[in-house]
């Protein structure tokens, strides 16, 4: 038998019981994130867009802790409906290198792993974003088909695996999806959904509701090409002062007119074109790592003959140097941060940079030949004595034989060294190779010793002769003995 009192207190007990739940059941799933999870959510500015439109959907995660690597995440959209347009990371997660897979059946699958960078300010290794609020980790830009219509939905289908820094796996839940209607009508939308000019970097990075944008090109540039894409398709787009660019500041005007032919936007982009043919911030690392600036040519230069000015792409800039058919190495006129601008020899695939001295640089058979001192370990080829000659009125210090050959110590534009032989019949000096003379010096000495011997044997013989003689004309007619 239950009592009184034990009835009262399991009453109070059921009652208890049904408040908690009904407080429970009152709060979104959303908020029930237990510690060591992370949450994924979707957002968009707008739920409804025309047909055409752009719809950019926000992924965010309520916690990220330190992640070093995440994904695939696994976005999920009617493709009767929408097209796929791109994914753009956050910019906290600059530090991440991103990897997108469009299946193009309605499913888009962005993964995302920590690359090691250093801070350009500290040096220091930056390390993976940590942040315990909620943030956008990319967004991902759906269009609408032109004969998309009614409400569809957009969703998470699988978060994939979020890893922490220190190798530890966090799981990972996802809310759920947004709904997107695609309403008949004219739109309005006058913005652009991306804008770019081919090979060249504007500032700032576009946004579409920033209006004026900066640029640079060189002076070599005249035309440039300006891809602008709209947010809705049936927007008309037109863009003037993109062609015949003058020296200094250009603007050129993007204008966007919406579908419903009232609402419009301009985008500008002021583009200076360079009063010099040198990009800014070209320049290159030689093989002994000196740094070297491209500078504008000044109008003394005295350059060897046969070299005509050309451009050359150097370290990703389209450069002007000086070249010659058959040559490897293009004159630069640079600044090494040390010594004043001045004209250098350089090879592109040696990497090898030497300042160009008109009296010791020698242009022969394919090469640049820079006179140096012989270096002490080299020996001087036997015969060879110290002494100059005159090319082209200018003296140049070598070695001389007894026969006059002239020969000097080079290094080419591959840093090799050798000695190289001047040829006064073509004016040009080709590599000097010695040639060992032991075994004529050998066949030489032995034929002078051959002629030694014969005269000697010669000799020799006329002796013997003229004594046999001696002897037979004694014996024959001996002389008279004296009384």
């Amino acid at each position: 038998m239950i009592r009184r009192g034990g009835v009262t207190r399991l009453l109070s007990g059921l009652v208890a019981l049904i408040i908690a739940g009904s407080l429970c059941l009152s709060f979104p799933s959303k908020t029930i994130n237990a510690d060591g999870t992370i949450l994924l959510s979707l957002s968009t500015q707008t739920q409804t867009v025309n047909p055409g439109d752009i719809i950019n959907i926000n992924v965010n995660c309520d916690t990220f802790d330190s992640i070093s690597e995440f994904g695939p995440v696994e976005l999920i959209y009617d493709p009767s409906q929408f097209v796929f347009v791109s994914v753009t990371p956050a910019t906290v997660l600059s530090g991440y290198e991103f990897t997108v897979n469009d299946s193009g059946s309605g499913s888009v699958e962005i993964s995302a792993d920590f690359v090691e960078v250093i801070d350009d300010e500290t040096g220091l290794d930056v390390e993976p974003f940590d942040t315990d609020v909620q943030t956008m980790l990319f967004q991902l830009s759906l269009r609408a088909k032109s004969d998309a219509s009614g409400d569809t939905s957009i969703s998470i289908g699988s978060t994939g695996t979020f890893t922490r820094s220190d190798g530890a796996d966090i799981t990972s839940y996802s809310y759920e999806p947004i709904t997107v209607n695609i309403a008949h009508g004219v739109s309005t939308d006058a913005t652009l959904a991306s804008l770019s000019i081919d090979r060249v970097t504007m500032t700032p990075a576009f946004d579409p509701q920033v209006f004026e944008y900066s640029a640079s090109v060189s002076r070599d540039v005249t035309d440039i090409f300006v891809n602008a894409i709209p947010n809705n398709l049936q927007a008309t787009v037109s863009i003037d002062g993109a062609d015949n660019l003058s020296s200094g500041e250009n603007i050129v005007s993007v204008h966007v007119l919406a579908q419903d032919g009232i609402r419009w936007r301009e985008y500008r982009i002021f583009v200076n074109r360079q009063e010099n043919y040198i990009p800014e911030g070209s320049g290159f690392i030689d093989s002994d790592g000196v740094t070297y600036t491209f500078m504008t040519f000044p109008s003394n230069l005295s350059i060897p003959e046969g070299f005509i000015q050309t451009t050359r792409t150097i370290n990703g800039y389209s450069v002007p140097v000086f070249a010659k058919d058959g040559i490897a190495s293009v004159l630069v006129y640079v600044y090494n941060g040390v010594e004043e601008p001045s004209l250098y020899f350089y090879n592109p695939v040696s990497g090898i940079a030497t300042v160009y001295r008109p009296d010791d640089v020698v242009i022969s058979v394919g090469r640049v030949l820079n006179n140096v001192d012989t270096p002490e370990e080299i020996t001087v080829p036997r015969a060879f004595r110290e002494g100059s000659i005159e090319i082209e009125g200018v003296e140049m210090s070598g070695y001389v034989n007894k026969y006059g050959d002239f020969i000097s110590y080079f290094t080419d534009d591959a840093g090799n060294g050798s000695f190289y032989h001047y040829d006064p019949d073509t004016g040009k000096f080709y590599e000097y190779k010695s040639v060992d003379q032991s075994a004529e010096i050998v066949y030489r000495n032995l034929f002078y010793l051959f002629i030694t011997l014969s005269v000697l044997q010669s000799i020799f013989i006329v002796i013997m002769v003229y004594v046999i003689r001696r002897v037979i004309t004694s014996r024959t007619n001996p002389r008279p003995k004296r009384v």
